[in-house]
């Protein structure tokens, strides 16, 4: 959904411009990559964790925060830098943080730009199971038995362990970053039970790892096509096992990738 009038009253016209860009996302990567080809912008660009933060280019154009923000914090890095815009390009679930971002720039006076991720289109409902929040997917996977394949990583993992028989049946896929991987030892994801590995993944490789590990259940959030998600609809369709989609926690306004890089050009 666009909110059309900011995209109208939107402009820059300092031939230098300098954004800041909270990345973490592919779409966020790809912004920085595209607007580095411009001399004239300079990027401060915020990821959460050091991991985000080595996927981005090199450039000395390019100052990047590896850290977690509060709201707080985020006011402070705006209120003390001339930035032109506000990019949040993080994930759609990361609601709390779009929140404040969108919060913290309204304060500050800057210019705030949401960067949507498309919702993706499934023709072929079969093999999707839809539910509204983490909560009712363990409700629903509860009442079965076969094992799991857990795709939306490590943050809410601890939620699945309220499933009966979890350290046998769910197999999780997470980012490899060893904290992610100690807190999962910690609650008992360990041996094959934990994948790491970093995304987006091919068809063939969600394929793979349901035969490996004789799953019949993929737990996924709708992360668009940018996160796979087309994919993993596939697989699950072509192996007959059952795709569990947690649906998107709110309907943002925003613009589309495109259009942030003509607003921004």
């Amino acid at each position: 959904m666009v909110n059309m009038s900011i995209k109208n009253n939107f402009n820059i016209s300092n031939s230098n411009k300098h954004y800041l860009i909270f990345a973490g996302t592919t779409e966020g990567r790809m912004l920085i990559e595209q607007l580095l080809t411009s001399p004239n912008i300079q990027i401060t660009a915020c990821t959460a964790t050091e991991y985000g933060k080595v996927l981005l280019p090199s450039s000395d154009r390019l100052t990047i925060s590896s850290k977690r923000l509060d709201e707080q914090q985020m006011i402070s890095l705006m209120q003390n830098n001339n930035f032109n815009a506000v990019i949040d390009t993080t994930h759609p679930y990361a609601v709390i943080v779009s929140e404040n971002i969108k919060k913290s720039a309204d304060i500050t006076g800057i210019p705030y730009i949401r960067l949507l991720r498309p919702k993706q289109m499934i023709n072929d409902l079969e093999n999707v199971k839809f539910v509204s929040s983490i909560e009712e997917a363990i409700s629903y996977l509860s009442s079965t038995t076969e094992n799991i394949l857990s795709t939306i990583g490590s943050k809410e993992l601890a939620k699945l362990c309220e499933i009966s028989d979890y350290k046998e049946r769910i197999f999780a896929r997470i980012l490899p970053l060893p904290d992610m991987v100690k807190q999962c030892f910690d609650m008992g994801f360990t041996g094959k039970h934990l994948i790491c590995m970093q995304g987006p993944f091919s068809e063939e490789l969600n394929t793979a790892l349901i035969h490996q590990f004789n799953i019949k259940y993929t737990l996924t959030k709708d992360s668009g096509k940018l996160g796979g998600f087309i994919e993993k609809v596939n697989s699950a369709k072509n192996t007959n096992t059952i795709l569990v989609v947690i649906g998107r926690p709110k309907v943002e306004q925003g613009f589309s990738y495109d259009e942030v890089i003509k607003m921004l050009l």
